[in-house]
C-alpha cells in the first residue's frame, strides 16, 4: 500500500493540483489493490514482489493521465446533458411563448405572430435532432442510415417553416409554394453529401437518382417564378443526366488511368 502511494505521487510529480488529478490518484490506487487482492488470492504472499509485478504493469502514469480526463470530461459532460436538455427544452418552450404573447400584444399581428411558436418548436426540434445525428454518426455505420433520415427531416422543416414564413409575411398574390419543391431539392443535396462525407454504400447509385430529381425540382422553382417557360425550360431536367454522364465518365477515366499505371508497374 505505501508503495503503492509512493510510485503514484511520484508519477505523478509536475501534473496540475486539482479535482481531476485527485480523481487520476485515487483511481489508480484502488485498481492497484484490487490488482493485489487478485494476486494474493493465486498464492502470492510476498508484498515486495506483488507491489514490483503491480508498478511494472502500470508502467508510466502520465502517460494514461489525459486519456483519463478525457473520458472523465466526456462522463460529466454526459451526466450534465442528461439534465440540462429536457430542463433546458422547457425553459425554451417558456421563452418561445413569452415572446409570442409579448409580440402580440404590442403588434396585434396575432394572425402572424404565431410563426413565432412553429419556428422557435422547429428550431428545438432541428437543435435535438443535431445532437441525436452527432450521437448516431459515432454508433457505427449500420446506424448512419437513421442519421441520413434525420437530416432529411431537418432539411425539411426549415423548408416548411420558410414557406410558411413567405406565405403570411409576403403580398397575397406572391408564389410562395416552390420553397417546397426547392426543400426536397436540398434535403437530396445534404443526403447525398453526408453520404459521400461517410462513404455510405450505394451512394454512387443515389447520385444516378438524385441528381435528375434535383434537376426536376429545380425547373420547377424556376418555371414558377418565371425565370424559364413551364414550356421550354424543359432543357433544365436535362442538367441531372448530363450530370450522371459526366460521373460515369470520370469514374472512366479514373479507372483507364488506374488499370494503364498497374499494367506499367507490372511491366
Amino acid at each position: 500500500m505505501t508503495d503503492f502511494v509512493e510510485y503514484i505521487e511520484a508519477s505523478c510529480k509536475g501534473l496540475s493540483e486539482g479535482r481531476l488529478t485527485y480523481l487520476y490518484k485515487r483511481s489508480v490506487l484502488d485498481g492497484m489493490k484490487q490488482r493485489a487482492k487478485e494476486l494474493l488470492r493465486t498464492g502470492l504472499t510476498d508484498e515486495k514482489v506483488i507491489s514490483d509485478l503491480i508498478i511494472n504493469e502500470y508502467g508510466d502514469l502520465k502517460a494514461s493521465y489525459d486519456t483519463f480526463v478525457k473520458k472523465q470530461k466526456q462522463k460529466e459532460r454526459a451526466h450534465i446533458m442528461k439534465y440540462a436538455l429536457p430542463i433546458g427544452g422547457v425553459v425554451a418552450l417558456l421563452l418561445i411563448f413569452i415572446a409570442y404573447f409579448t409580440v402580440s400584444r404590442f403588434t396585434y399581428a396575432w394572425d402572424k405572430t404565431w410563426l413565432i411558436i412553429v419556428g422557435g418548436i422547429f428550431a428545438m426540434i432541428i437543435f435535438y435532432f443535431s445532437l441525436a445525428i452527432k450521437k448516431l454518426c459515432t454508433m457505427g455505420h449500420i446506424f448512419r442510415t437513421a442519421a441520413r433520415v434525420l437530416i432529411a427531416g431537418c432539411v425539411m422543416l426549415l423548408s416548411v417553416f420558410i414557406f410558411l414564413c413567405l406565405l403570411m409575411l409576403l403580398p397575397e398574390n406572391t408564389v410562395t409554394w416552390p420553397a417546397l419543391p426547392l426543400g426536397v431539392a436540398l434535403m437530396l443535396l445534404c443526403d447525398l453529401a453526408f453520404s459521400y462525407a461517410t462513404k455510405q454504400k450505394f451512394r454512387t447509385i443515389s447520385f444516378f437518382v438524385y441528381m435528375p430529381a434535383v434537376a426536376a425540382m429545380a425547373y420547377i422553382v424556376l418555371a414558377a417564378y418565371g425565370v424559364v417557360s413551364w414550356a421550354g425550360g424543359w432543357p433544365v431536367v436535362l442538367v441531372g443526366l448530363v450530370a450522371d454522364l459526366a460521373y460515369i465518365f470520370a469514374v472512366l477515366a479514373y479507372n483507364m488511368k488506374y488499370f494503364v499505371y498497374r499494367q506499367e508497374a507490372d511491366e
